[in-house]
């Protein structure tokens, strides 16, 4: 257990009165965990007269996410910075020697963060990103240095490939960070794999799939027993990002109202025939332990109200009344996000509904509105709209907020 959320349990612990001083102590004793780690034997007295800047100054270094944020950023900018110097200086590094680093770079920094895990997480959480991350220089890299693959044709296979890393690393430590990386590979790997003329519906279709794994992936934690902070938050993040991909691909389909006339691509009906399968998935296993099935209404509400705004747009019935039935297929949406946030007490789906709901009436202004009416009424009326969009995005967005809170 990660030393620091062990004194926070002890604390709460002993202020419920759960266990007494004495045994938290002896769990102190048996993990080796300090009581307070920010303060030495023997200097009580001199953190009694600290002055309130240095209080503050002590909570801001002992404040985890500060110190999360820091190894996330030293492992990005490591990334970053190997990658550039190896380019830099590619073409006058031997074959042997490029093909060396590109391996040790990733699985160093894995076995750092292995070997780091118990005595300092946050920093072995860094050097993770920093594997997952040059993960995928490594796989394309290497394909590009062997001269028996075809990299056009293996191209699909390597983000798969690097999204597999991510996410096995993401699932193995439990990292949000990691895991919002790994899903975002997929979507890569969708778009590249399938080649759609219509990327838009590719995005919306997979933010379904994604919203249902969060449930999936919360719903498997608590009938195993093992509903950790960590693992819920996992499944939240897939909930957000899985309404937000949803979200934006329908407010896409909001601008120009009618979407290009493409035919019917296996791939893409494929994705969004799983994404309806997996809302069923989701609604049938809530239906069967009588659990509340409010969150699943996201799961459904994505790929049909895609289907819909596509089907509508393609049928040739205006740009003004397509983009309205799209409009509206995104409200639907914005409704079950709410509900569902409601529900499971998520802020961020309430952040991603106000986000669509602002972005939504911004598409359809600048779409069919501004071909209907041009010039300064346009501006006009787009300004009073944006205002008061912005005004009931707000008030909505602190009223659901207070219910969830």
């Amino acid at each position: 257990m990660d030393p620091d959320d062990l004194r926070t349990a002890l604390h709460r612990w002993t202020d419920e009165e759960l266990i007494d001083e004495s045994t938290a102590d002896r769990i102190r004793a048996f993990e080796d965990v300090e009581s307070d780690p920010g303060v030495a034997a023997g200097s009580t007295a001199d953190v009694a007269t600290d002055s309130t800047s240095g209080d503050e100054a002590r909570d801001l270094l002992e404040d985890r996410r500060l110190v999360v944020a820091l190894a996330l950023m030293g492992g990005a900018l490591v990334a970053v910075g190997v990658g550039t110097f190896l380019l830099e200086r590619w073409d006058s590094i031997p074959v042997a020697v490029r093909a060396l680093v590109l391996v040790a770079v990733p699985v160093g920094a894995g076995l750092g963060g292995h070997r780091l895990a118990d005595r300092a997480p946050r920093t072995a959480h860094g050097l993770w990103l920093l594997a997952a991350l040059f993960a995928g220089v490594t796989l394309f890299q290497l394909a590009d240095l062997a001269p028996f693959v075809d990299e056009t044709g293996t191209e699909p296979w390597l983000w798969l490939a690097w999204t597999t890393v991510a996410t096995a690393i993401a699932l193995g430590i439990w990292s949000r960070p990691i895991s919002a990386l790994g899903t975002l590979l997929g979507l890569a790997t969708l778009v590249v794999a399938l080649a759609p003329e219509n990327p838009v519906l590719v995005v919306g279709f997979y933010g379904g799939v994604v919203y249902a794994a969060g449930l999936i992936l919360g719903d498997r934690a608590t009938v195993d027993g093992d509903a950790t902070p960590a693992r819920s938050r996992i499944a939240a993040t897939h909930r957000w990002l899985g309404g937000g991909f949803a979200v934006v691909a329908l407010a896409l389909a909001s601008v120009a109202g009618q979407s290009p006339r493409i035919g019917i691509e296996a791939g893409t009906v494929a994705l969004g025939t799983v994404a309806v399968v997996a809302a069923a998935v989701v609604v049938g296993q809530r239906w069967d332990d009588g659990r509340p099935r409010y969150a699943t209404t996201p799961a459904l509400a994505a790929p049909v109200g895609i289907a819909v705004a596509w089907t509508v747009g393609t049928a040739g019935v205006g740009d003004v009344a397509a983009a309205l039935v799209a409009l509206g297929c995104l409200l639907a949406l914005l409704l079950a996000l709410v509900v569902a946030a409601v529900g499971l007490r998520e802020a961020a789906l309430v952040n991603v509904a106000t986000l669509g709901f602002v972005l939504g009436v911004i598409a359809f202004l600048a779409g069919p509105v501004v071909d209907v009416v041009s010039g300064p009424l346009a501006l006009i009326a787009a300004g009073l709209v944006l205002l008061g969009v912005g005004l009931a995005a707000e008030r909505g967005r602190r009223e659901v907020l207070a219910r969830i809170r």
